[in-house]
């Protein structure tokens, strides 16, 4: 993954940087310092994992997190936590579009754990909040209405993109045309409030919605 580095601090932000290029999934890290540095350089460099500085998101997180999307909406947004987050602040973070999320105390293996479960394209939280974002997270009555919004050939179309299907292979498997493919994805886009693909995919391990196939 190519991976941008947000961090205020010079030495933070070096040590960051040590050892995400050690991990076999970071292929590419270049820095910035401040939020306006961060986007000019996402515009060109095009990353596929923002690691975002929570001090520098204090005042208005949900603007910088928006600006980061629309600059690089298939980068995944990984926010180093200002050191004193709430649940609901933590929780706010996943709904605005962050995948992963690490305190300040984060230990090494957290870190490459949650490195691995990016590259792998899965929410992150440490093990010490995992209990409480399962419940959050697989919450029956967030699973039940955003799921009962669909069609069950909504349904299925969201299944097949999860599992990476692209429109024409969804088209052949569904025995419909890729017209009705893309008119499906839309609806979800619409339906579950999401910008793109990435964030139906979001969503869909967010929400819950994705079922698993057997066969």
């Amino acid at each position: 993954m190519k991976t941008l580095v947000l961090e205020a601090i010079p030495l933070l932000r070096e040590a960051i940087v040590g050892h995400l290029t050690l991990h076999p999934t970071i292929t590419d890290v270049q820095c910035a310092a401040d939020i306006p540095q961060a986007l000019v350089l996402c515009t060109d460099f095009q990353p596929d994992l923002v690691w975002l500085d929570g001090e520098l998101l204090d005042v208005k997180p949900e603007v910088t997190i928006r600006n980061f999307k629309k600059v690089v909406p298939e980068a995944k947004l990984l926010l180093f936590g200002s050191g004193d987050d709430s649940i609901p602040e933590i929780k706010k973070y996943f709904k605005l579009g962050i995948l992963a999320y690490l305190p300040k105390t984060t230990a090494e293996e957290d870190l490459n754990e949650a490195l691995d479960a990016l590259a792998a394209g899965h929410l992150y939280v440490p093990t010490s909040l995992q209990h409480t974002f399962t419940s959050w997270l697989t919450d029956p009555v967030r699973k039940t209405k955003s799921w009962q919004k669909l069609t069950p050939r909504e349904k299925e179309v969201l299944n097949l993109i999860v599992e990476e299907h692209t429109a024409h292979e969804i088209a052949i498997k569904l025995f419909i045309s890729q017209c009705t493919v893309e008119t499906h994805r839309v609806n979800l886009i619409q339906k579950l409030g999401v910008k793109n693909t990435a964030g139906l995919v979001r969503v869909a391990f967010e929400a819950g919605l994705y079922q698993r196939r057997l066969i």
